[in-house]
């Protein structure tokens, strides 16, 4: 009786204040934050405070950074979807090489002069690996590169966990639906250029596949080449992966709508990574070249390495990243 409690945590932000069971006790706060009064007594148990970066984490992601989690997994690569998206965009919609306005003259000059000019094509190859579809006109432009392009930029929204509170979730059903359509308009664009001999090993590379492909045709002497075949079942997983989120989805299985979500991502977004990687690749067997390791960096054969080895790689990388979110651990709902 008469004595003072003394509490460091007594003066939070929240409403708590401690008191005592005597009647003529008081309180002494140490904090220099002030609580205004109120009509209620609240006790509450003095917990360890949360530091700053565990709150913002949260936050941010809506699953922490606990890289176990599928949350805290899709938090960790989600710079690298982002910029994977902000690439692509830039791809596309951007002056150079703006693969939207391909089958326009004027932006398929400019592109070959660039390329004449800043002496590209012994470097990454020549000008028709952009322009090239241009031989069936607009057509693969608008139903390949441009919603390709939203493509990717609705990836990166999705997985954002504003997408899925805003407006109460509407924004997230929305852009679900919206990048499934995109998918399936740049899947017919895809046939087309499959259908009309647009691939680069055909078309750019007289035929080489790169070294692995080459070796494997070589001994397997079947009618379609390996990297047609292996493209193909790339698309067809795309579309596969696309259609299990969809449905997953609307039954409401959210779990494996996570899942299939994020392997429907990984299967799509490698192709803005393998540009950048195309060119770094390049790059090093010219500078190969340069030194005598590699023998005829500008050949066609060394183009074909190198861009069909870029694809490998990060097509590699992209689907080993998404089975490693897909596989972190979900809360029971």
């Amino acid at each position: 009786r008469g004595g003072v409690v003394e509490c460091e945590d007594c003066c939070d932000m929240t409403l708590a204040i401690c008191v005592t069971s005597v009647g003529h006790s008081r309180v002494s706060c140490r904090s220099s934050r002030r609580v205004g009064p109120t009509r209620g007594l609240a006790l509450r148990r003095r917990t360890s405070p949360r530091t700053s970066t565990e709150t913002t984490d949260a936050v941010a992601t809506g699953g922490g950074s606990d890289t176990r989690t599928l949350e805290g997994r899709v938090n960790a690569l989600f710079p690298y979807v982002a910029g994977s998206a902000a690439f692509m965009a830039a791809w596309v919609f951007g002056p150079f090489p703006g693969s939207l306005y391909t089958g326009i003259p004027s932006h398929d000059e400019f592109i070959a002069q660039v390329y004449d000019v800043l002496h590209f094509t012994p470097l990454f190859g020549p000008s028709a690996l952009i322009t090239k579809y241009n031989e069936l006109g607009r057509l693969p432009a608008l139903t390949h590169a441009l919603p390709g392009a939203v493509w990717c930029a609705l990836s990166a929204w999705q997985l954002h966990p504003a997408s899925r509170k805003t407006f109460d979730g509407a924004a997230h059903r929305i852009g679900g639906r919206a990048m499934l359509a995109a998918a399936a308009t740049l899947m017919v664009g895809y046939a087309l250029i499959d259908a009309n001999g647009l691939p680069a090993d055909i078309h750019d590379f007289q035929g080489h596949s790169g070294g692995i492909a080459d070796a494997l045709d070589a001994r397997i002497q079947a009618p379609t080449p390996v990297n047609t075949i292996g493209l193909r079942l790339l698309a067809g997983w795309f579309v596969f992966t696309g259609v299990r989120a969809g449905v997953t989805a609307k039954e409401g299985e959210y779990k494996k709508h996570k899942v299939w979500a994020l392997r429907h991502v990984a299967a799509g977004l490698w192709v803005a990574a393998q540009r950048p990687v195309y060119s770094a690749m390049r790059s090093a067997l010219v500078a190969g070249g340069f030194l005598g390791l590699v023998d005829d960096a500008s050949g066609v054969e060394s183009l074909a390495d190198g861009f069909y080895y870029a694809s490998y790689a990060t097509t590699t990388i992209y689907f080993l990243a998404g089975e490693w979110a897909a596989k972190g651990k979900e809360p029971d709902l």
